[in-house]
């Protein structure tokens, strides 16, 4: 591999990141689950959820991300990205976001490292480790 088909990985990489975000705060949940690839692991400060199907994914991620965000929560920004290592298919990204509500004043701030992967030529988020709840 080249340097350059990397960057182009690391490039697809962050955009599916970016459109997580976009659609998690849209409200898409269609958009938001093709941004997520089956299996899904989510590693937090509280225990580790695994969807290994979209149907998982529909039926028991925004309830999650619902108790966990708060009655507060009105949207998320991605404060920074860092890529830490890239391959073809795959990249680690280490991130950091935070969660506001309405009047735009933050609520909580938390870092991740997010794997994406490209399967079947679409690049989304495969796992995801971070302390928050």
């Amino acid at each position: 591999m080249t340097q350059s088909s990397w960057a182009a990985s690391e490039a697809g990489a962050i955009q599916a990141l970016e459109a997580f975000m976009a659609a998690l705060n849209a409200g898409d949940n269609q958009a938001l689950y093709d941004t997520m690839h089956v299996p899904h692991v989510r590693i937090s400060g509280n225990g580790v959820a695994i969807h290994n199907t979209r149907e998982d994914l529909e039926r028991d991620y925004l309830k999650g991300f619902a108790a966990r965000a708060g009655d507060s929560w009105h949207h998320t920004v991605l404060d920074s990205v860092e890529v830490l290592h890239s391959s073809e298919d795959k990249v680690h990204l280490y991130i950091q976001w935070t969660r506001y509500d309405k009047d735009d004043m933050p609520l909580l701030t938390h870092q991740a490292l997010w794997i994406m992967t490209r399967i079947n030529g679409r690049w989304g988020a495969q796992a995801r480790s971070s302390f928050a709840p």
